[in-house]
């Protein structure tokens, strides 16, 4: 029977089928024909071609009940109309797999919470713009590697503690301050084809020796 029948009953029961359409609406085989089912709001797994389903049959029409048994290695699918919410009053939401863990959305994913731990052995995070607001941010790494077209920072204060401290710079390194210290516990060498100390008042040179030339 390729056309779905109309429910021509005055009392309630149960019966199992087996899905035979699901594009326009759930067509389900019963032992008396094919019906056009609705899925019932608590039956949260979404009825696939074949499955076999128990279903409510009323005067009004029939409801799927639940999926009592779909084809081997196909995904369970939970689907609704409209929001899904789920709570745990008192106690928490745990989300597992053997695998791996999927969150996708055609719009915005947003996570609120006291605290929020990710830990994991290797990540990635791809973001075309990102923006970052809070109090303070602590980290300890082995290692860091950048690689950017453009870096600009400002700061109210910044400090720098390192044993080792090495810049390459390929054209300009250009410093500008209200005032510049510099110093060293044994030498300071500044050395280059070419080199300008000026002033525009005082330039002093201060040593136990002085050597030029």
């Amino acid at each position: 029977m390729t056309a779905a029948k109309k429910l021509a009953r005055s009392e309630t029961s149960l019966e199992a089928g087996r899905v035979e359409r699901v594009r326009e609406a759930v067509v389900v085989r019963l032992a008396s024909g094919s019906y056009e089912a609705r899925r019932a709001k608590s039956c949260l797994v979404a009825p696939d071609l074949g499955d076999k389903v128990l279903c409510a049959i009323e005067p009004e029409g029939v409801y799927v009940l639940a999926v009592l048994e779909g084809r081997e290695s196909a995904p369970t699918r939970l689907a609704a109309d409209g929001d899904i919410e789920v709570q745990a009053r008192g106690g928490h939401v745990a989300i597992c797999a053997s695998k791996r863990v999927d969150i996708a959305s055609g719009g915005g994913v947003a996570v609120t919470g006291a605290e929020v731990h990710v830990r994991a052995a290797k990540g990635s995070v791809a973001v075309e713009e990102l923006g970052f607001f809070g109090r303070l941010v602590q980290a300890e790494v082995a290692r860091v590697a950048l690689v950017a077209q453009e870096v600009d920072s400002r700061l109210t204060r910044l400090t720098l503690r390192a044993k080792r401290v090495f810049r390459f710079v390929e054209e300009l390194d250009q410093t500008r301050a209200g005032s510049v210290d510099l110093r060293a516990e044994s030498m300071i060498g500044i050395r280059g084809e070419n080199a300008v100390v000026s002033a525009r008042v005082l330039a002093k040179i201060d040593g136990e020796q002085i050597h030029i030339g």
